[in-house]
Formats: C-alpha cells, sequence, structure tokens
C-alpha cells in the first residue's frame, strides 16, 4: 500500500503533471478483507498468532487492508481487569503488526485494549508498514456510564481515513447500533465504514436481513450509502468449540455482496474489490 519508490524519468514526470493538470482521479480499486477470527481473554500470544495467520492468507489472496474484530489482540473483557494487559498505540503488539505490514505490504485494521496515561479505551488502529495510520476510540458503549462506561473510557473523534483515495471510517460495535457514530463519520467524508464487533454475530443474522438482531446494520448503509466492511469474534460454543463467525460487506445500494457462510468452519474470512468509483 506504500508508494512505488521506483526512479521517475522525466518523460513520466512530465506525463504525470499534465493528468494533474486536467483533474487525474487518484482513487484505484481496494481490495478488503474482512475476517472472523478467534481471540481468547487475554491471551495476546495467541491472539496475536491467530492475526498474523489471517493476514498472511489475506495478502495472498490479493488484499490491500485487512480488517480484524474488536479488542482483538486482548479479546473482549468486560472487567477493570482489563488494564492489567491494555497496551498503548506504540506498544509491542502493535509494534509486531507494523512490522507484519510492512513484510506483506498491507494496510490493517486491528483491535485494542488501549491504554493511555489513566484512561482505558476500546480502541482500532489503523496501520501499515510505515506505522500508525489512524486510531479510533469506541464513543458509545451499552448501558453508558452504568454500562460498558464503567470499564472503558469514551473517545470522541471520528476522523476519516484515507486509503488508495478512499475515505474510511470506523464504528465499533455498539456505535452503529444507533445513527450517531456514522453519521459523524460520513460527514467528515468516510464513504467506508469499518466496523469490527466482538459479539458473536451468526452469519445467519446477516443473510436474512428482516432479522430483527441486526437490522440496525441496514439502516446506517440505508441513511448514509455507504460501503460497510464488518467482521465479527468468532463466537465460541459452551464446551470452548467455535461456531461459524460473520465477516461480510454490503455495498452503498444496500445489497449484501459477501458474507462468510452460515455452515463454515468457525474462523473465516470474505474478501471484495470496492471499485475505485461507485
Amino acid at each position: 500500500m506504500r508508494p512505488n519508490t521506483s526512479r521517475i524519468v522525466l518523460p513520466q514526470l512530465l506525463l504525470l503533471s499534465a493528468l494533474a493538470l486536467v483533474g487525474c482521479a487518484t482513487t484505484r480499486p481496494l481490495t478488503v478483507a474482512a475476517v472472523s477470527c478467534e481471540s481468547r481473554v487475554p491471551q495476546v500470544d495467541f491472539n496475536l498468532s491467530r492475526i498474523e495467520h489471517w493476514a498472511r492468507e489475506a495478502a495472498a489472496a490479493g488484499a490491500d487492508l485487512v480488517l480484524f474484530p474488536e479488542c482483538g489482540i486482548q479479546g473482549w473483557w468486560q472487567s477493570t481487569e482489563n488494564r492489567t494487559v491494555a497496551e498503548p498505540v506504540d506498544g509491542p503488539s502493535i509494534r509486531r503488526l507494523i512490522g507484519l505490514a510492512d513484510e506483506l505490504d498491507i494496510v490493517m485494521a486491528v483491535g485494542l485494549n488501549e491504554i493511555d496515561g489513566d484512561s482505558v479505551y476500546i480502541t482500532h488502529v489503523l496501520l501499515d508498514g510505515d506505522g500508525v495510520i489512524g486510531v479510533h476510540r469506541k464513543s458509545r458503549h451499552p448501558g453508558g456510564e452504568k454500562g460498558d462506561g464503567r470499564i472503558w473510557d469514551t473517545g470522541d473523534d471520528f476522523s476519516a481515513f484515507d486509503i488508495s483515495g478512499h475515505k474510511l471510517g470506523i464504528a465499533i460495535c455498539f456505535e452503529s447500533v444507533g445513527p450517531e457514530t456514522c453519521a459523524a463519520l460520513t460527514a467528515n467524508g468516510a464513504e467506508i465504514i469499518l466496523a469490527p464487533y466482538c459479539n458473536g454475530t451468526d452469519p445467519a443474522e446477516i443473510l436474512d436481513r428482516n432479522r430483527p438482531q441486526r437490522r440496525w446494520i441496514w439502516e446506517r448503509v440505508e441513511e448514509n450509502r455507504v460501503w460497510y466492511v464488518a467482521c465479527d469474534a468468532t463466537p465460541h460454543d459452551e464446551d470452548g468449540g467455535l461456531r461459524p463467525g460473520a465477516a461480510f460487506v454490503i455495498d452503498p445500494e444496500s445489497r449484501l455482496v459477501a458474507c462468510t457462510p452460515v455452515d463454515g468452519p468457525g474462523e473465516g474470512m470474505v474478501i471484495y474489490t470496492i471499485p475505485a468509483e461507485y
């Protein structure tokens, strides 16, 4: 995803200048992968190994950007004890993934329990081989200050990030239930919403858009006319086995264009190429 630094000869420079003068578009197709993978609380090394496995699979399949679930590095842990495993954005896990992104030449969007001073956030980090591109801290929590807000602090930034000419925003799990976050991201230019979850979504809930459990996903797409690229952590059975996890892509016309199968093996991935123009 980083610019080609090969030497450009003078005729090429003249051609590029001419194209710039006539307003040549810089946007190109963006191949996105959304991964439903297992995360164990709070087994950071195991979780990083799953992220690495699927990042390699996605890169081999031609992905430019790979989305991973909410809190994927440490697992989602509804306890103040998550502070014992929370890391800063410049901590060892993110540095390791920057090295992986550099090796694979991809962009990654990964979930982190982030510690910053006395505050702990549910954060998603957008990174490539050159470092951190941007972060989004979860701004809405189920139950508000009396619910998950007792565990995690609240973010308030709704930036859109440029990747290959496409503007990406991030809405983490509960942020998509109401309209506020996606509306703010769209107002800031987001054309693609990356939506990581950690609540055990079954692919069957996505394949039937009229099921009430996930109806709000479609509402956010309809309201904002954006691409919606989403994934959930792979759910566990009572005996610890893995059930099929959901990863999916919805286009701005509210069409489901990719989804993991209902009879999948547990972990899974979808890949879809978003065109340069839409």
